[in-house]
């Protein structure tokens, strides 16, 4: 019988470690979550959508999640507010600011608030699975280098 259970053991272990990455879509926009939701999901990522800020923050869910996409404007909190939040919970998850506002000082201010990266809407699908990573849990780029943001 101990022998069973440590075969049990090891498979659920390889089964986690080959699980596809979870990514949070944190956007107000119904039509950008979906999008983006199905994109992700369709290249073999687990993909999750919040309409914003405080749904995230409010979810259990929060901390599980392998890598975050958070829009920059929202309606009850930004981005930069919902960052902050998470990191002064510890929570760690590598993010990306995800903005249709063109400006150096929102790319600035993302990666001085300790996101891991800036995109641009629309964004380019390369760009963005770059800095994710690959689906089965494999590691993104995670430069804070503003020449390595994701937005060429």
């Amino acid at each position: 019988m101990q022998a069973r259970y440590s075969c049990c053991w090891v498979a659920m272990s390889n089964a986690l470690l080959n699980r596809p990455k979870n990514v949070a879509v944190i956007d107000d926009s119904e039509a950008v979550r979906r999008s983006l939701s199905v994109l992700l999901t369709a290249r073999g990522y687990a993909a999750m959508g919040f309409a914003g800020g405080m749904e995230f923050l409010a979810s259990p869910l929060r901390s599980s999640f392998d890598y975050l996409l958070i829009d920059y404007k929202m309606e009850e909190m930004s981005g930069v507010e919902v960052l902050r939040a998470l990191r002064g919970e510890g929570v760690e998850t590598p993010a990306a600011m995800v903005s249709g506002w063109e400006t150096s000082g929102l790319e600035r201010l993302a990666l001085e608030s300790g996101f891991t990266a800036f995109i641009r809407k629309p964004m380019l699908d390369h760009i963005l699975f770059s800095l994710i990573g690959p689906p089965d849990g494999g590691e993104g780029v995670p430069s804070r280098d503003p020449k390595a943001k994701g937005a060429a």
